[in-house]
């Protein structure tokens, strides 16, 4: 989210730019992207939740900002990955609208990363520690890829994998 360390990161060898604020937050983070000719993810986030907003208006009114700001540095869209940010700026159940609604972000034309990994509204449905999250984690990931999403963020990747492995083995025999 900071344009000076994104910068140092992409010199150092970074391949990817993931900014949780959306290149809204750092004034400079839009440049230093298009300058390292590197993709990025724009994330949606917000200061706090708020349970009276339509949550995928907020997002998508959010994306079509970012969207104009990495027209105007430069960046190629076909360097751009939106991640609406699940858990941030969200209430529980603005998380899971966000899961259930994703595919409405396909509207963009660009790929969907989705990262549910151990989240807190996984709590909220079945009482969990972070790392007792992975059934959670899972169901939420195999969700998000049948809704568009196109790139996952977990913490537990082999496990990961595997149940999208089989899941596409399965539905490749229908």
């Amino acid at each position: 989210m900071k344009a000076d360390v994104t910068d140092w990161a992409l010199r150092m060898g970074a391949v990817i730019a993931n900014d949780v604020w959306g290149l809204q937050r750092d004034p400079e983070m839009a440049r230093v992207v298009a300058a390292h000719r590197a993709p990025v993810v724009i994330m949606h986030n917000r200061e706090r939740a708020d349970a009276n907003i339509d949550i995928m208006q907020d997002i998508a009114a959010f994306f079509t900002r970012s969207l104009a700001i990495a027209q105007r540095a430069g960046i190629d869209r076909d360097n751009i990955i939106l991640d609406p940010g699940i858990g941030f700026g969200k209430t529980h159940d603005q998380s899971m609208t966000v899961l259930a609604r994703q595919y409405e972000l396909s509207a963009f034309g660009l790929p969907l990363l989705i990262g549910a990994s151990r989240k807190r509204f996984i709590d909220t449905i079945t009482p969990s520690k972070p790392q007792e999250r992975l059934g959670g984690s899972i169901a939420a990931h195999l969700l998000a890829v049948e809704g568009g999403a196109r790139i996952v963020r977990a913490h537990d990747v082999a496990e990961t994998v595997q149940a999208l492995r089989v899941t596409a083995a399965i539905k490749d025999k229908r």
